[in-house]
């Protein structure tokens, strides 16, 4: 199907979840090809990875109550390619890092955030890209001012 955000990352989930193996992607909200409201992610079954399955989405509470367009770096960006468990930190755009849990893929939901403060001369925050390290510490990257580093009792 033809949606309005290009896919940025396809993140296959290494373990099977409910018995299924298990496909994050994360459409990037930016250029979009018409109004449109925010990008999301998906969850994929690709337990048969010739016919991989939408099994649910994931977007972030309250964003898009009604559909209406919504300016472009509004949604969703990038999921972290490193994470413990099943809770996949997100770079979610002016809406900051989003912990989103898909222990059960066909009901991933939000387990913590964090939202920065928009740079000085800006309306809000570009959150970018998101990592870990080892120990569960995440760096958040700002496309205008830089790395905030975060440190979270959820993973």
């Amino acid at each position: 199907p033809s949606f309005p955000h290009p896919t940025h990352t396809c993140l296959p989930i290494p373990q099977p979840l409910k018995g299924r193996n298990i496909m994050v992607v994360a459409d990037e909200d930016v250029a979009k090809l018409r109004p449109s409201p925010p990008a999301f992610t998906w969850i994929y079954d690709i337990t048969d990875e010739t016919n991989p399955l939408p099994i649910s989405t994931f977007q972030v509470p309250g964003l898009d109550p009604d559909g209406a367009p919504q300016p472009p770096m509004t949604g969703c960006h990038q999921p972290s390619e490193r994470f413990n468990g099943t809770v996949i930190p997100f770079a979610w755009f002016a809406q900051g890092l989003r912990l989103v849990d898909i222990a059960d893929p066909f009901a991933p939901k939000e387990v913590g955030h964090f939202m920065p403060d928009a740079p000085e001369g800006a309306e809000r925050s570009s959150s970018n890209d998101v990592t870990i390290d080892d120990r569960g510490i995440v760096y958040l990257i700002d496309r205008i001012r830089g790395v905030d580093i975060i440190e979270t009792s959820v993973l």
